[in-house]
């Protein structure tokens, strides 16, 4: 223990643990999951604000209502279509890519859209409309997992 001397920055030093990898891949590094986590938190409450935006603007013009139903309609649609594009923006910026972000609020959006459609206005999707929500529900999975490794070509043994 004596002969090698630990570096004063670190009380186990890397080469103590010569099978270890120096650094892990970027999946795996230190705040990544969480970055992960927040931006696919954002993108679904983007998406749970713009169906809320579509279905008070609904709300709001359709030709039944009070005008002052109207106006409050119009503006929670101000409200929510505003909290849509900040939570949109924040989880563009803890995204990977714009297209997992896209994805997300897209799929949200659908699925906030059926709720409240269902529950406001007792409207029921067909079986053709869900079959394309697992699709996208497909796609979506297929964008967010990592990509696969790549192998190496193994060296020829020379003779």
């Amino acid at each position: 223990m004596a002969g090698r001397p630990q570096s004063p920055s670190s009380a186990v030093c890397a080469a103590a643990y010569p099978d270890t990898p120096a650094e892990f891949p970027p999946h795996l590094q230190a705040g990544a999951m969480r970055r992960r986590f927040w931006g696919v938190f954002n993108c679904l409450c983007a998406g749970a604000f713009g169906a809320l935006a579509a279905a008070s603007a609904k709300l709001a013009f359709s030709s039944e209502v009070h005008t002052g139903i109207c106006v409050l309609g119009i503006v929670v649609m101000a409200f929510t279509n505003s909290l849509m594009w900040t939570f949109f923006s924040r989880g563009l910026s803890f995204s990977m890519s714009s297209a997992i972000a896209s994805v997300t609020v897209t799929f949200s959006n659908i699925l906030g859209s059926a709720l409240l459609g269902y529950v406001l206005y007792g409207e029921c999707q067909e079986v053709l409309w869900w079959g394309g929500v697992f699709l996208i529900l497909c796609g979506l999975t297929l964008i967010h997992r990592k990509f696969p490794p790549t192998w190496k070509a193994l060296p020829q043994k020379q003779q």
